[in-house]
């Protein structure tokens, strides 16, 4: 068999490779020596999915985990049945902009003198 069909499976969290092989000569004309899946490993698995839900944006691999409360709040949906859900780019943005916070308050008194 040709090797451009086979590459070791990455996780998508910690990019370790899984200890999968993928095969598959109709998937994609030839892959790299190490493809990130959305799959994450054992050891993820169990730190971050028993918690979360781990948000993945196919196109750029960008990956989230968030709490398994604020997915149903953020998402009024139930959660994934293997705890892996797929996004687009815009909502993979607004899931990872830094928190705003409120200004703090003025260093000058506001009482008058």
């Amino acid at each position: 068999m040709d090797k451009s069909y086979v590459t070791m499976a990455i996780c998508p969290i910690c990019h370790e490779e899984t200890g999968d092989i993928l095969m598959d000569p109709h998937l994609r004309d030839s892959f790299e020596r190490r493809t990130i899946t959305p799959e994450p490993c054992e050891t993820c698995r169990e730190k971050y999915l028993s918690v979360g839900v781990l948000i993945m944006a196919p196109k750029t691999g960008r990956v989230a985990v968030i709490k398994n409360e604020a997915f149903l709040n953020l998402f009024n949906m139930e959660l994934p049945p293997k705890k892996i859900a797929f996004c687009e780019e815009a909502v993979m943005d607004h899931l990872l902009a830094p928190i705003s916070e409120d200004p703090s308050p003025s260093d000058e008194d506001p009482s008058p003198k």
